[in-house]
Protein backbone atom coordinates (compact mmCIF):
# COMPACT_ATOMS: atom_id res chain seq x y z
CA UNK A 1 0.00 0.00 0.00
CA UNK A 2 2.61 2.27 1.25
CA UNK A 3 4.43 1.13 -2.25
CA UNK A 4 1.45 1.89 -4.22
CA UNK A 5 1.38 5.49 -2.42
CA UNK A 6 4.89 6.43 -3.97
CA UNK A 7 4.23 5.22 -7.39
CA UNK A 8 1.26 7.74 -7.11
CA UNK A 9 3.40 10.59 -5.71
CA UNK A 10 5.52 9.67 -8.83
CA UNK A 11 2.95 9.76 -11.28
CA UNK A 12 1.46 13.25 -10.43
CA UNK A 13 5.20 14.91 -10.24
CA UNK A 14 6.28 13.41 -13.36
CA UNK A 15 3.04 15.14 -15.06
CA UNK A 16 4.41 18.38 -13.47
CA UNK A 17 8.16 17.54 -14.44
CA UNK A 18 7.66 17.06 -18.33
CA UNK A 19 7.66 20.70 -18.77
CA UNK A 20 10.87 20.93 -16.40
CA UNK A 21 13.59 21.27 -19.67
CA UNK A 22 12.05 24.12 -21.65
CA UNK A 23 13.71 27.72 -21.07
CA UNK A 24 12.44 31.01 -21.62
CA UNK A 25 14.69 31.42 -24.42
CA UNK A 26 13.27 28.73 -26.19
CA UNK A 27 9.75 30.99 -26.68
CA UNK A 28 11.86 34.06 -27.26
CA UNK A 29 13.63 32.02 -30.16
CA UNK A 30 10.62 30.87 -31.54
CA UNK A 31 9.04 34.58 -31.31
CA UNK A 32 12.31 35.64 -33.61
CA UNK A 33 11.78 33.11 -35.68
CA UNK A 34 8.10 34.38 -36.59
CA UNK A 35 9.17 37.88 -37.07
CA UNK A 36 12.05 36.35 -39.19
CA UNK A 37 9.25 34.62 -41.46
CA UNK A 38 6.91 37.83 -41.53
CA UNK A 39 10.18 39.82 -42.72
CA UNK A 40 11.17 36.75 -45.78
CA UNK A 41 7.02 37.19 -46.83
CA UNK A 42 7.49 41.23 -47.39
CA UNK A 43 10.73 40.52 -49.03
CA UNK A 44 9.43 38.42 -51.43
CA UNK A 45 6.35 40.18 -51.42
CA UNK A 46 8.73 43.12 -52.14
CA UNK A 47 10.82 41.43 -54.96
CA UNK A 48 7.71 40.27 -57.20
CA UNK A 49 6.05 43.91 -57.06
CA UNK A 50 9.14 45.06 -58.49
CA UNK A 51 9.73 42.44 -60.81
CA UNK A 52 6.20 43.01 -62.50
CA UNK A 53 6.50 47.19 -62.15
CA UNK A 54 9.38 46.53 -64.20
CA UNK A 55 7.59 44.07 -66.59
CA UNK A 56 4.55 47.08 -67.15
CA UNK A 57 7.74 49.57 -67.83
CA UNK A 58 9.16 47.36 -70.49
CA UNK A 59 5.34 47.10 -71.84
CA UNK A 60 5.29 50.83 -72.16
CA UNK A 61 8.29 51.14 -73.52
CA UNK A 62 7.35 48.37 -76.30
CA UNK A 63 3.91 50.52 -76.82
CA UNK A 64 6.15 53.25 -77.70
CA UNK A 65 8.93 51.49 -80.00
CA UNK A 66 5.75 50.18 -81.64
CA UNK A 67 4.06 53.49 -82.29
CA UNK A 68 7.58 55.11 -83.26
CA UNK A 69 7.92 52.35 -85.91
CA UNK A 70 4.15 53.22 -86.86
CA UNK A 71 4.76 57.06 -87.51
CA UNK A 72 8.21 56.57 -88.85
CA UNK A 73 6.71 54.41 -91.70
CA UNK A 74 4.03 56.91 -92.17
CA UNK A 75 6.38 59.95 -92.42
CA UNK A 76 9.46 58.34 -93.90
CA UNK A 77 10.53 62.30 -95.10
CA UNK A 78 8.89 63.48 -91.37
CA UNK A 79 6.14 65.43 -93.48
CA UNK A 80 2.98 64.37 -94.47
CA UNK A 81 -0.37 65.69 -95.26
CA UNK A 82 -3.31 63.40 -94.32
CA UNK A 83 -7.23 63.96 -95.20
CA UNK A 84 -9.42 63.08 -92.22
CA UNK A 85 -10.58 59.68 -93.08
CA UNK A 86 -6.58 58.82 -92.85
CA UNK A 87 -6.37 60.13 -89.57
CA UNK A 88 -9.27 58.51 -88.29
CA UNK A 89 -7.37 55.14 -89.16
CA UNK A 90 -4.18 56.47 -87.71
CA UNK A 91 -6.03 56.63 -83.97
CA UNK A 92 -7.53 53.52 -85.07
CA UNK A 93 -4.01 51.86 -85.45
CA UNK A 94 -2.90 53.79 -82.03
CA UNK A 95 -5.82 52.63 -80.03
CA UNK A 96 -5.67 49.08 -80.90
CA UNK A 97 -1.66 49.18 -79.94
CA UNK A 98 -2.77 50.85 -76.58
CA UNK A 99 -5.36 48.34 -76.13
CA UNK A 100 -3.00 45.32 -76.51
CA UNK A 101 -0.70 46.81 -73.54
CA UNK A 102 -3.58 47.41 -71.92
CA UNK A 103 -4.32 44.00 -72.54
CA UNK A 104 -1.02 42.47 -71.67
CA UNK A 105 -0.43 44.41 -68.55
CA UNK A 106 -3.93 42.97 -67.13
CA UNK A 107 -2.89 39.75 -67.35
CA UNK A 108 0.21 40.63 -65.79
CA UNK A 109 -1.51 42.50 -63.10
CA UNK A 110 -3.61 38.93 -62.42
CA UNK A 111 -0.14 36.73 -62.68
CA UNK A 112 1.34 39.00 -59.78
CA UNK A 113 -2.00 38.93 -57.99
CA UNK A 114 -1.89 34.59 -58.08
CA UNK A 115 1.80 34.53 -56.93
CA UNK A 116 0.79 36.71 -53.93
CA UNK A 117 -1.86 34.90 -53.01
CA UNK A 118 0.13 31.51 -53.00
CA UNK A 119 3.04 33.16 -51.37
CA UNK A 120 0.26 34.71 -48.81
CA UNK A 121 -1.21 31.46 -48.15
CA UNK A 122 2.34 29.97 -47.07
CA UNK A 123 3.02 32.40 -45.58
CA UNK A 124 -0.26 32.18 -43.49
CA UNK A 125 0.40 28.52 -42.55
CA UNK A 126 4.04 29.09 -41.65
CA UNK A 127 3.09 31.56 -39.52
CA UNK A 128 -0.40 30.11 -37.82
CA UNK A 129 2.39 26.90 -37.27
CA UNK A 130 5.16 29.06 -35.41
CA UNK A 131 2.32 30.78 -33.51
CA UNK A 132 0.77 27.41 -32.29
CA UNK A 133 4.82 26.53 -31.46
CA UNK A 134 5.58 29.60 -29.23
CA UNK A 135 1.86 29.53 -27.72
CA UNK A 136 2.82 25.78 -26.98
CA UNK A 137 6.51 26.52 -25.30
CA UNK A 138 5.38 29.60 -23.61
CA UNK A 139 2.41 27.66 -22.09
CA UNK A 140 5.10 25.08 -20.78
CA UNK A 141 7.63 27.92 -19.46
CA UNK A 142 4.21 29.28 -17.77
CA UNK A 143 3.47 25.93 -16.39
CA UNK A 144 7.38 25.38 -14.97
CA UNK A 145 6.46 28.92 -13.18
CA UNK A 146 3.78 27.86 -11.57
CA UNK A 147 5.55 24.39 -10.58
CA UNK A 148 7.99 26.03 -9.00
CA UNK A 149 5.31 27.41 -7.21
CA UNK A 150 3.83 24.46 -5.97
CA UNK A 151 6.72 22.92 -5.18
CA UNK A 152 7.13 25.56 -3.10
CA UNK A 153 3.76 25.50 -1.77
CA UNK A 154 4.50 21.51 -0.99
CA UNK A 155 7.62 21.90 0.92
CA UNK A 156 5.92 24.56 3.08
CA UNK A 157 3.35 22.18 4.00
CA UNK A 158 5.47 19.73 5.26
CA UNK A 159 7.58 22.09 7.05
CA UNK A 160 10.34 21.17 5.26
CA UNK A 161 10.51 17.80 6.25
CA UNK A 162 10.01 15.97 2.61
CA UNK A 163 12.82 17.82 0.03
CA UNK A 164 10.64 18.01 -2.73
CA UNK A 165 14.18 19.49 -4.61
CA UNK A 166 15.70 16.00 -3.96
CA UNK A 167 12.50 13.96 -5.54
CA UNK A 168 12.23 16.43 -8.52
CA UNK A 169 16.15 16.31 -9.65
CA UNK A 170 15.47 12.02 -9.41
CA UNK A 171 12.50 12.25 -11.99
CA UNK A 172 14.49 15.57 -13.96
CA UNK A 173 17.53 13.28 -14.27
CA UNK A 174 15.09 9.69 -14.82
CA UNK A 175 12.89 11.98 -17.87
CA UNK A 176 16.59 13.61 -19.46
CA UNK A 177 18.05 10.48 -19.65
CA UNK A 178 15.02 9.48 -22.09
CA UNK A 179 13.59 7.18 -20.21
CA UNK A 180 16.95 4.73 -20.68
CA UNK A 181 16.43 3.62 -16.86
CA UNK A 182 12.62 2.78 -17.80
CA UNK A 183 12.99 -0.98 -16.88
CA UNK A 184 14.50 0.27 -13.76
CA UNK A 185 11.43 2.14 -12.96
CA UNK A 186 11.48 0.23 -9.36
CA UNK A 187 14.64 1.29 -8.62
CA UNK A 188 13.53 4.68 -9.00
CA UNK A 189 10.77 4.15 -6.72
CA UNK A 190 12.73 3.02 -4.12
CA UNK A 191 15.36 5.77 -4.83
CA UNK A 192 12.42 8.29 -3.90
CA UNK A 193 11.31 6.15 -1.28
CA UNK A 194 14.72 6.43 0.41
CA UNK A 195 14.67 10.02 0.29
CA UNK A 196 11.19 10.45 1.48
CA UNK A 197 11.95 8.20 4.10
CA UNK A 198 14.86 10.03 5.19
CA UNK A 199 12.97 13.19 5.16
CA UNK A 200 10.51 12.06 7.80
CA UNK A 201 12.57 10.62 10.28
Amino acid sequence: MKRSKYIALIMIVTLLSACATIPQESVDLSSEVGIGIQKQHQSQIDLINLHFSLNRNNLDAAMQNSLNSYFAALTPSNSITLNKAQLGDIAEDVLLINKKNNTAKEELEKARVLLIKKLSNNYLILSQANSSVTGLLQSAVTIKEARSEVYKKLSEATDGRIDLGKVFSELDDFVLNNGEKAEKGIKLVEKLQTILDKESK
